[in-house]
């Protein structure tokens, strides 16, 4: 069905007397123009200001009301055009939520064979408890032109991959309380293709932490058993010095927290 619309026909201007208002509005302005108000004429100001601007609105008045004119048999038209519209986006909306809840049907469908795909392929494997499926699904899979055996290969590729990645990973991390730690961290960022660099990332950091946190203790516990071990001494002795010196002396005792007695 075509929307057959009469040709639009070129239309006339619109007829006015331009022309003699247009004198008439220049001729009046020059007057006004030529004016020069005073205190004394003030009011005259005003009234001939309130002169030009009704004559100014009966104008912009007339161009509105022939504006309107020429616009209804358009504003006609468009109502029609719209009221068509909406006659067809009510068909197109009920066909349009058929279409999408099938999709969504599919779409669930193929989640479900999906996750069947991915449990057949986890079941006998070691780590099968620490994947996610969440955290390895891709949803480039729900396309269309992406086939289940085109997930069964990328699935088989992963295990294959978390396999070797393990074995690197028990390899360089001896410690148990840091593999369980290196594996948690592998497992929660699966979804990243630098997975394996990063965790053993996190082990070297987690190990220089460990490793400074250790000898800031080490060191607060030598200090401590140095301080319990100085033994606290009285000496007893005369000083002679300059004023210079003795003044110096006393900072240093000061300074070092040293009991200082007259004798």
């Amino acid at each position: 069905m075509d929307l057959k619309v009469s040709e639009i026909q070129e239309l006339a201007p619109v007829q006015f007397n331009y022309e003699e208002i247009k004198n008439w509005v220049t001729e009046k302005a020059q007057e006004y123009k030529s004016l020069v108000y005073t205190e004394e004429n003030m009011a005259t100001a005003k009234t001939d200001r309130a002169t030009l601007n009704k004559v100014a609105k009966a104008i912009n008045d007339e161009k509105i009301r022939v504006k309107k004119e020429f616009l209804k048999p358009f504003e006609d038209f468009e109502s029609k055009c719209k009221e068509l519209q909406t006659i067809i986006s009510d068909a197109s909306n009920h066909i349009d939520k058929q279409v999408k809840e099938y999709e969504l049907k599919e779409q669930a469908e193929k989640e479900e064979l999906i996750k069947n795909t991915f449990d057949s392929y986890m079941s006998n494997q070691k780590f099968k408890e620490l994947v996610n499926f969440d955290t390895i699904f891709n949803p480039k899979w729900f396309n269309k032109t992406y086939k289940i055996k085109d997930i069964e290969k990328e699935l088989n590729s992963l295990i294959i991959k978390i396999n070797d990645d393990l074995d690197v990973i028990e390899t360089q991390v001896k410690d148990e309380n840091l593999l369980l730690t290196a594996k948690n961290y592998y497992f929660n960022n699966l979804h990243k293709d630098s997975v394996l660099g990063d965790t053993l990332k996190e082990i070297t950091n987690k190990v220089e932490q460990e490793k400074k946190i250790k000898e800031t203790l080490e060191k607060k516990e030598e200090h401590k058993v140095e301080e319990v071990e100085e033994e606290i001494m009285v000496a007893k002795f005369q000083v002679r010095a300059t004023r210079t010196q003795l003044l110096e002396l006393q900072r240093y005792f000061k300074e070092h927290n040293i009991e200082v007695k007259n004798i």
